[in-house]
């Protein structure tokens, strides 16, 4: 099938009340939370639109994941810089990593057959 939507952006930060203050402001609540040994991560939701951040240390990336079906059977057209192929994630998906003409990654994802 391809991808149907846009599945939620992932925004990592080092500044993490900063980053969680600028989202709620937007209207976001979170709907989640997790990390361990100093990391923190949730998921925020705005009606049917959802964020993940995620505090990091180092470089902060940002990327867009894409809802995905029948990645199995998708066929990307000439030109497409794939950086990581359909694979499946600790986090209980299978995704595909690809990169734009200007280097920024993003991410296709689909929920993992059971």
């Amino acid at each position: 099938m391809g991808i149907t939507g846009l599945g939620h952006i992932y925004a990592e930060t080092n500044d993490w009340e900063s980053s969680a203050s600028f989202w709620r402001g937007l209207g976001f609540e979170f709907a989640e939370r997790w990390g361990s040994d100093g990391h923190r991560a949730g998921r925020l939701q705005s009606g049917s639109a959802s964020v993940v951040i995620a505090e990091v240390e180092g470089e902060p990336q940002f990327t867009v994941f894409f809802a995905l079906e029948g990645g199995d059977a998708f066929s990307m057209g000439p030109g497409i810089t794939v950086d990581t192929p359909l694979e499946d994630t600790h986090w209980g998906t299978r995704w595909i990593r690809v990169r734009d003409a200007d280097g920024r990654v993003h991410a296709l994802e689909e929920e993992a057959a059971s």
